[in-house]
């Protein structure tokens, strides 16, 4: 039985899978793109053939990431068209339940900070993600910026291992409990 050769969009698409781990657990800087073709099977070169270079790379998984809360958002908002933004927020908790969109978004904001380009991608992300929230549902600006800084402090808990099974309120709570004990 023949072996059938996965093609170069397939390639490139197993790469940011894998990369956003990467990029997640170790940052642009010391992220190493050989972790990537080792799980890949695949040579280094060949990963650098497939972006150009490793920031290209990095930008890539961005690009994936944002794609990946967009379907959350469209997604959740066909399933409750009513009042999606609730949905949208248990949606995107689910979504970085794993910490990979957690940690890769927060690499990418540490290296946005002496690189424009990475902070113009940033950017971007955030302004596209608000777009799409604001067309699928019927919140306005105020009610936008409150999701994104509960989005932010969801991004936060996780990171620091807390456990949100209860909603963030409950893991503010905890977080509070243990500060007044402590």
């Amino acid at each position: 039985m023949a072996t059938q050769r996965s093609t170069a969009p397939r390639r490139r698409a197993d790469a940011v899978d894998i990369g956003m781990r990467v990029f997640a657990d170790h940052g642009l800087t010391t992220a190493s793109v050989q972790q990537v073709a080792d799980q890949m099977g695949v040579s280094q070169p060949y990963v650098f053939r497939l972006f150009g270079s490793k920031r290209e790379f990095f930008l890539a998984c961005l690009d994936e990431m944002e794609a990946r809360i967009r379907q959350v958002l469209r997604q959740t908002a066909v399933e409750c068209p009513d009042d999606p933004l609730p949905a949208m927020r248990a949606g995107f908790r689910a979504l970085i339940a794993d910490g990979v969109v957690t940690g890769l978004w927060l690499q990418a904001c540490a290296a946005a900070r002496s690189d424009e380009a990475v902070a113009a991608r940033c950017r971007a992300l955030i302004g596209g993600i608000l777009d799409e929230a604001e067309q699928l549902s019927t919140a306005g600006p105020q009610e936008l910026r409150g999701t994104l800084a509960l989005g932010a402090l969801v991004v936060m808990l996780q990171a620091l291992g807390m456990d949100l099974s209860e909603g963030s309120q409950a893991a503010i709570d905890s977080l509070r409990a243990t500060a007044a004990t402590g």
